[in-house]
């Protein structure tokens, strides 16, 4: 394994690790909650793309397991503690379009991309948090209304609070700072992209 390799890999562990201590960081929010994780997962796949991306979701979804995990039901604590990370990292989908375009210096489309991404790496993660309030934990609700409709107004305000902080910082840093979204040994970047990039 290069060099390069290992960086981005270490980089994947770093940012995992990131996002499970921001799980225990909370925002006061009329109640709500802003799922903080978001920010370096989402960051991290458009830094590095789709496949390290999903595994930067599943390593923090799998600490997280190991660490807050209760009770003797495998498959709930998997589908409570990890399935909601591990496919945050389709966001890097957006990776190779958002390097480039701030490469070559358009922050408009770089923003639409930035946007783009958050908007789907926050909606998997909360689509999977429905199901564990839908299915897992029922019991909880209100009894005014379905189930349903309980968590979907308490999860939809969440999201939309989410998937706003999540897009506003990450525009902030490409805005700042845009090469910190690509690294030097980018995949997504021509090597004479790459040459201009390190010349700057």
């Amino acid at each position: 394994m290069g060099s390069n390799n290992v960086k981005a890999w270490g980089e994947a562990v770093l940012f995992s690790v990131l996002a499970f201590a921001l799980t225990y960081v909370t925002i006061p929010a009329g109640g709500y909650a802003i799922a903080l994780a978001m920010l370096p997962l989402v960051f991290f796949s458009l830094r590095r793309g789709i496949l390290l991306g999903l595994v930067a979701g599943i390593v923090a979804g799998v600490v997280q397991f190991f660490v807050a995990s209760g009770g003797s039901d495998i498959l709930e604590n998997i589908v409570t503690n990890i399935a909601p990370f591990a496919f945050v990292g389709i966001s890097g989908f957006f990776a190779k379009f958002t390097q480039r375009t701030l490469n070559n210096k358009r922050f408009s489309n770089a923003a639409l991309n930035i946007v783009t991404a958050s908007f789907f790496g926050t909606i998997v993660y909360f689509v999977w948090k429905l199901v564990i309030d839908l299915f897992f934990q029922e019991a909880a609700a209100t009894g005014q209304g379905s189930a349903f409709e309980h968590y979907f107004r308490q999860d939809g305000i969440s999201f939309l609070m989410t998937f706003a902080v999540t897009a506003v910082v990450l525009l902030i840093v490409a805005k700042v700072a845009p090469k910190a979204f690509i690294p030097r040994d980018s995949r997504f970047l021509s090597r004479k992209e790459k040459s201009k990039l390190l010349n700057d």
